[in-house]
């Protein structure tokens, strides 16, 4: 079981420096654009923004359950859980995002890493979801003003 302790927390900290580079990236990107002294920020660049940020966002959760569905082929007992990539990378996306629909499972000490994946998973979309909270609080503050 240590041994499965250690390859999740050490997924887990590749996940989340990920994470936080992937957020620093779009910070440095983002942040000039509310930076034009006092402009006002259109509506329809908003809306651009804010599609933009999401799948930029989503593509940042793809690497990282890809990540763990690497790991989890890898692993010594799951050749007759896995079939193929594919089905790892399900299962990931299933773990990672804590649906856990339980139709596939791990066996023995690494069934841990299914827990440590969810909670990953729980933690770094957590993250996003705060990014993207403020974002829209950024556009809101930013939309022209209309008179009453």
């Amino acid at each position: 079981m240590l041994v499965a302790l250690l390859l999740g927390g050490f997924i887990i900290v590749l996940n989340v420096v990920i994470q936080a580079y992937g957020n620093l990236i779009w910070l440095k990107r983002v942040t000039p654009t509310f930076q034009d002294n006092g402009k006002s920020y259109h509506t329809k660049k908003a809306w651009r923004l804010l599609i933009v940020s999401f799948l930029f966002f989503t593509a940042l959760h793809t690497l990282q359950t890809l990540i763990w569905a690497l790991a989890y082929v890898q692993l010594p007992h799951t050749s007759g859980i896995f079939q193929n990539f594919t089905e790892a990378w399900y299962y990931s996306l299933v773990t990672f995002t804590t649906l856990g629909y339980g139709d596939i499972t791990l066996v023995g000490d690494w069934r841990i890493l299914s827990g440590i994946e969810a909670i990953n998973g729980i933690m770094l979309i957590g993250w996003t979801t705060a990014m993207m909270y403020s974002l829209t609080q950024q556009i809101l503050k930013s939309l022209p003003k209309k008179p009453v």
